[in-house]
């Protein structure tokens, strides 16, 4: 961006006292130079950045720390600004000034928000200036049972926006750090009622919907007034699909709101730091949990027993995108994947941020950005934490500038088919090892199938309560993918489920262990699976499902299956 103004110092004067309630200083926000990808301004361009509307139609019109005096009008709405010849054009609404045209370049948006506003711009209506706009916290899982029953206890940072119209009904979007602003956790149609046990009235669901289950009338019944802190909602409700269940708890502060009244393990794990460096540099509630991090937040240091490794974190843009695809959609074993396999797939040393301990996780966390050399805005940015002596696996990881969603449909396929040749190399290179597991139907210990296989050496182990090869060493490990052996009577037995099977597909027949498998595809519980099943004799039918896992010739679930023997 090249422009050319009339300079002066940044930071006059108001103008003269008047009641026109637009007069003031605008601060710079966010900035796009083609209308979808922004970024805060304060990121693109060094210095002061804001418009100071005079009265009188006299102002100042600062970029960067250059300033120029202008001339502005108001109109219905539309706000025009003019130095010397040139002329710039947007729309100043609800304590916002949104640039469109800037001095001749359409090109170019930029978004300034009112000094002393918050984002969502006061109604006059105390209610709903008390519900409208921007939170964060966390949210937990208690109660688990059936494909949950691992994650008792587990728990997320979460960001949410709450948005009620004067007829007192609105939405709550909630995002987690797998999800976004434009991809949900949660979202919910809502009504505001004046009636509660407290000033700020009560928050009642009509529908929507929590992950992949629906909402309904009064689902989510939110009552400030129950709460034992000033400015804290609670939204809790029941998980409930098939056998899998679990109970969920949401706690959310309004975006800039110290949680210091609280003590520390009630803090969101990225309180101290993410939250609390982004509210000191004066940011607004990024799109994704743990994106935005200020380049000079916290303090580098060496927390851990072993100095951080420390790189430029330059790479392609192409890779930075598909890094995201690899790590969100592809690699199952994310969560335990060490900061030296990240940096051995970029092929590049991380760029350090900073290293901490974190008294609310009780552990050393360390943070890293791989950048895209064709633009420094792109980034994927990681957190580490230290679960044992110097060894540190990925926590937590966000995108910053790109849209994960569009890597993912550019990139899916093409990190899949990567991914799938790196898998046929180490099995082809590691060799395979013998596995056997007898599997029984449940109450019936007599009736079973004794399953044979090979496996690779390592990186596979088995869970006997659940039935599943695991593709980890771990076979308790969170999200990895894994393969399940069931028995039951009859292969109709396999479809109690089916009315909730999504995106349902029948596939090729499979021949395994000499017997011609039915398959089928779908997903289930928000999981994708491939799955086999055929009558073994009149009394047993077996099932193999492989979850998170793609059957590519010469992978390890390929060879799995093409070495099984059944009986």
């Amino acid at each position: 961006m090249i422009l050319i103004f009339s300079l002066t110092a940044c930071g006059g004067k108001g103008g003269g006292a008047s009641d026109d309630p637009n007069l003031g200083k605008y601060i710079g926000e966010e900035y796009s130079s083609d209308g979808s990808d922004w970024y805060s301004i304060d990121d693109v361009l060094e210095g002061e950045s804001y418009i100071e509307l005079k009265d009188g139609g006299k102002g100042v019109f600062c970029l960067g720390g250059d300033a120029t005096d202008i001339k502005w009008t108001l109109e219905n709405g539309t706000l025009k600004m003019t130095r010397d010849s040139l002329e710039s054009n947007g729309t100043l609404k609800d304590g916002m000034i949104t640039l469109t045209d800037l001095w001749g370049n359409d090109t170019v948006t930029i978004t300034f928000q009112k000094e002393g506003d918050s984002e969502a711009a006061a109604t006059g209506d105390a209610l709903l200036d008390w519900w409208n706009g921007d939170w964060y916290g966390w949210w937990k899982m208690s109660g688990c049972s059936g494909g949950y029953e691992d994650m008792e206890g587990e728990w997320w940072d979460v960001c949410g926006s709450i948005d009620i119209g004067a007829d007192k009904t609105g939405t709550v979007k909630l995002w987690d750090e797998d999800y976004s602003k434009d991809d949900p956790m949660a979202e919910a149609s809502v009504t505001l009622s004046t009636s509660g046990t407290g000033e700020h009235g009560t928050l009642t669901s009509e529908s929507g919907y929590f992950t992949d289950v629906d909402l309904e009338h009064a689902d989510w019944i939110i009552d400030p007034g129950l709460e034992d802190y000033e400015d804290l909602i609670r939204i809790d409700g029941w998980y409930e699909s098939g056998d899998d269940e679990f109970y969920y708890e949401i706690y959310l502060r309004p975006w800039g709101t110290a949680w210091d009244d609280m003590e520390e393990d009630s803090w969101p794990a990225l309180y101290s730091s993410w939250y609390v460096p982004l509210i000191e540099a004066g940011k607004s509630m990024p799109d994704a949990v743990g994106a935005d991090m200020p380049a000079d937040s916290g303090n580098a240091g060496t927390a851990a027993g072993t100095s951080a490794p420390d790189g430029t974190g330059i790479v392609t843009e192409e890779q930075v995108q598909k890094g995201y695809v690899w790590m969100n959609e592809v690699n199952n074993n994310i969560f335990d994947t060490t900061y030296e396999e990240i940096a051995d797939y970029f092929g590049v040393e991380g760029k350090f941020v900073k290293e901490e301990y974190s008294d609310h996780m009780k552990r050393n966390q360390r943070y890293y950005k791989w950048i895209s050399k064709d633009n420094e805005n792109h980034f994927i940015y990681v957190n580490f934490a230290e679960k044992e002596p110097n060894v540190f696996t990925v926590s937590a990881y966000n995108t910053s500038g790109f849209s994960g969603t569009e890597a993912i449909e550019k990139y899916l396929d093409t990190v899949k088919a990567e991914a799938a040749e790196a898998n046929k190399a180490s099995v082809a290179s590691e060799g395979t090892k013998d596995f056997s597991a007898t599997v029984t139907q449940f109450a019936h210990d007599d009736v079973l199938v004794k399953i044979t296989t090979k496996i690779p050496k390592s990186g596979w182990s088995y869970d006997e309560g659940k039935k599943c090869l695991v593709e980890n060493d771990d076979p308790t490990a969170f999200g990895a993918g894994s393969i399940r052996f069931e028995v039951r009577a009859k292969v109709e037995d396999f479809d109690y489920y089916k009315k909730d099977f999504e995106n349902y597909q029948d596939i090729a027949d499979r021949k395994i262990g000499g017997i011609t498998f039915h398959g089928r595809t779908y997903k289930h519980i928000g999981y994708d699976w491939i799955e086999y099943v055929a009558q073994i004799d009149d009394g047993r039918a077996l099932s193999i499902g492989l979850r998170k896992l793609d059957c590519v010739p010469g992978t390890a679930p390929d060879v799995i299956l093409s070495s099984m023997t059944i009986k």
